[in-house]
């Protein structure tokens, strides 16, 4: 008789892999692309994005700012690099965004800022001496 079908839980057969199963922009598959039952196929995480994330915890959406979103924010930096209270909450308002991404998008002008400020230093430093 011939032999049963293997279980789901078997170790597929032995053979060459087949294409993963996602966009042809993925390319070559990644190492820790998973192999898919008896089939041979691959299962890429660029393609299930559930597997990238851990149980429980949703991956927060980055947040593409409108260049006159940026504009005005660059404009309120330069006139203060700390807003606070009632002003962020304005400038949020004003520009559709929440108070919280305008509170990361000041965090993260203050250490640009900071690395650029520490670039200059070193160059007058280095032309110095």
């Amino acid at each position: 008789p011939p032999a049963p079908p293997p279980l789901w839980g078997c170790p597929p057969a032995p053979g060459p892999l087949l294409p993963p199963l996602c966009a042809p922009n993925c390319g070559v598959p990644p190492a820790w692309a998973a192999r898919l039952g008896a089939t041979g196929f691959l299962i890429s995480k660029c393609c299930f994005p559930l597997f990238k994330a851990k149980p429980g915890k949703a991956k927060r959406v980055r947040t593409i700012f409108s260049s006159e979103q940026l504009a005005r924010l660059e404009q309120e930096f330069a006139r203060q690099q700390y807003l606070v209270g009632q002003e962020r909450c304005l400038l949020a308002s004003s520009l559709h965004l929440t108070e919280e991404q305008v509170k990361v998008w000041f965090q993260n002008r203050r250490i640009k800022w900071r690395k650029q400020s520490l670039e200059q230093q070193q160059a007058k430093l280095a032309k110095m001496g």
